[in-house]
């Protein structure tokens, strides 16, 4: 079976992504992958380490970043993140396109994911970790399920029959003033009534940095748990293992295939250069923080370098 795989990266992100994309050939060994990369400005260094990786074609995709110029940013979003909305326009030879994130790690067969039943649907995706309710009332969202985009498989033909990239854009830039997640909420918006909500193994957030918060109840838990043990698509949220101070479920996993790489010795070189993150001295002296234990929400205020805790245990 033939997968076509896509990722968004600039050059800060180039290593995390030859990483993924080792993960996947080295999981998927029986099947044809092609790697879609859609980019702005890459290095010719860059460019050559993608080349590198075995096993898989490559498809190099360059874009104006005009084109996307308009649209909402945040401070911890770069313009890349909007170039997954484009993906089934400049493929129109492809039917589906599973788009990952730069830090996601493919852990097992992506067969039965390519299989999924996408009929009427613009993609296919998993519920995120926390915030939901919020974020389909903000969007005024009916579906009440918002997902991850870090793994989103493009149903790319009922894409560009539907528009999907036109109605993307107008909703960004008619609702600037509410959006908070850039692409992932306009995303969401376009796609609310018609998507395939997935099994969390196929996005499975280890949300150590938050002491393992996740809003999952009932059944929904239950998979999100089961997905911990065995997912088929792990990402890398928080902190990444490349850099001392990661504390991933799946940061030894990471440097399993970061070791089959080309690059492993320049990762090992940087990963050794780093240092763990220290508190701003200004969080020191005034900032309030969320961390959690289990599901009880603890609450850190920090005034004048004294600190007080109020915990409270969330629904």
């Amino acid at each position: 079976m033939k997968f076509s795989i896509a990722y968004a990266p600039d050059d800060k992100y180039i290593n995390q992504t030859v990483v993924s994309m080792v993960s996947a050939t080295e999981n998927n060994k029986e099947h044809d992958i092609e790697f879609i990369i859609i980019y702005s400005n890459l290095k010719e260094e860059s460019i050559n380490k993608l080349r590198d990786v075995k096993n898989c074609k490559l498809r190099l995709i360059q874009v104006e970043e005009d084109i996307f110029s308009q649209l909402p940013l945040s401070k911890w979003v770069t313009v890349q993140a909007w170039f997954r909305i484009k993906l089934p326009d400049l493929c129109p030879d492809l039917d589906r396109i599973l788009y990952l994130d730069c830090d996601t790690l493919v852990l097992g067969n992506l067969e039965e994911l390519f299989k999924s039943d996408l009929n009427g649907c613009y993609l296919a995706g998993v519920k995120d970790v926390w915030g939901v309710n919020n974020y389909c009332k903000r969007l005024n969202m009916t579906s009440g399920v918002y997902v991850n985009s870090g793994m989103l498989l493009l149903n790319a033909e009922y894409c560009r029959n539907e528009k999907f990239f036109d109605k993307t854009v107008e909703f960004a830039n008619n609702n600037a003033k509410i959006i908070e997640f850039c692409d992932q909420d306009s995303i969401n918006k376009v796609v609310d009534n018609n998507k395939l909500v997935l099994h969390p193994k196929y996005n499975y957030m280890d949300t150590w940095w938050k002491g393992g918060y996740y809003e999952y109840e009932g059944d929904e838990e239950k998979e999100y748990l089961e997905a911990a043990k065995s997912p088929i698509i792990a990402h890398l949220t928080g902190l990444k293992p490349a850099f001392k101070g990661c504390g991933n479920r799946y940061k030894d996993k990471w440097w399993e295939y970061a070791k089959i790489t080309d690059i492993y010795q320049e990762l090992l070189n940087e990963y050794e250069q780093s240092k763990i993150p220290q508190e701003p001295f200004k969080d020191k002296l005034f900032s309030i923080k969320n961390r959690y234990e289990g599901k009880t929400k603890i609450k850190i205020l920090t005034i004048l370098g004294l600190r007080f805790v109020i915990s409270k245990k969330t629904k």
